[in-house]
């Protein structure tokens, strides 16, 4: 069998689109509708036919952080390693680009964690849980309960990462943080460069789908010391701990900064019974639940 691979191309949208009914099913709410100017989108053919696709965009307002997303292959297709092939090609371009910070968003709906587990093979590692996302995805499986995702980052060109930018986090936070990463990537030596005022949290509207609602998200910077008490305001409306996005953000002198990613629940009576992750993520998602259950 030989496969290549290309950009794909407009007239590619409807095989894309078949893809992704075949692996969700007619009812999937996030069909590709254009192939946005800018990004990365990637096929893989077989005698003419698209068995595969791949997307790499930068990653919602970080615009020096890329996404590896929307990767799909046909089930009779997967042990030809299309989909190893797909994230090689988006990680070399992006790293030809000069992008120093790769993120993906490992689905948690499958109990053999693949996603993770791939991510995994390719330098990625775990920066956090990102509860309760995607309405409508695999809704068979997690009927109401919107698709939880890990959230995996990886370093091209030296990275990025926490450098030795001072955090200021919430214990509890930090707590969770070290189920992590590194305990030196949150302890001083800090740099004495004072911080711009002028960065702000940013509120990530949640997904709304046949009437269903994901979790909002905020991202607040973390290298400034209003972060706690931003954080201590938003713990009281009843946000949890997500994740942290290292050197994710820029300044006004573009220099890097940290966030931390907290979350609302849209509901109650979700459960992270439904939520399937890799044997080192387990205290991480028990965390998680814990905090869920006693907010």
């Amino acid at each position: 069998m030989q496969c290549t691979f290309r950009d794909a191309v407009d007239t590619d949208i409807p095989s894309i689109n078949a893809l992704f009914r075949s692996e969700y099913g007619d009812g999937y709410p996030y069909l590709v509708t254009e192939l946005a100017l800018g990004h990365m989108h990637l096929v893989a053919v077989v005698e003419r036919e698209i068995v595969g696709f791949a997307r790499a965009a930068p990653y919602g307002v970080y615009a020096d952080v890329w996404e590896l997303c929307s990767l799909v292959v046909m089930p009779e297709f997967r042990q030809h390693q299309i989909a190893r092939a797909l994230t090689i090609e988006r990680i070399n371009r992006l790293r030809m680009q000069g992008v120093k910070t790769v993120v993906s968003e490992a689905v948690t709906c499958y109990e053999n964690c693949a996603s993770q587990k791939n991510l995994q093979n390719f330098g990625f590692k775990p920066y956090g849980l990102l509860p309760f996302v995607h309405p409508w995805i695999r809704p068979e499986v997690l009927g109401e309960q919107p698709l939880s995702l890990v959230l995996m980052v990886a370093s091209l060109n030296g990275g990025t990462g926490f450098g030795s930018r001072e955090l200021f986090l919430d214990p509890s936070d930090r707590s969770a943080l070290e189920l992590l990463v590194p305990t030196s990537d949150l302890q001083p030596p800090w740099e004495s460069t004072a911080r711009d005022r002028d960065v702000f949290p940013r509120r990530l509207h949640g997904k709304q789908v046949h009437g269903l609602r994901g979790s909002v998200f905020v991202d607040i910077p973390l290298n400034q010391k209003e972060a706690t008490e931003v954080r201590s305001l938003l713990k009281r409306k009843g946000y949890r701990f997500a994740a942290v996005l290292p050197g994710f953000g820029r300044d006004q002198q573009h220099r890097p900064f940290d966030l931390l990613r907290v979350y609302r629940p849209p509901n109650r009576s979700f459960t992270f019974d439904l939520v399937h992750v890799t044997p080192d993520l387990e205290f991480l998602k028990q965390y998680c639940e814990q905090e869920f259950k006693t907010f």
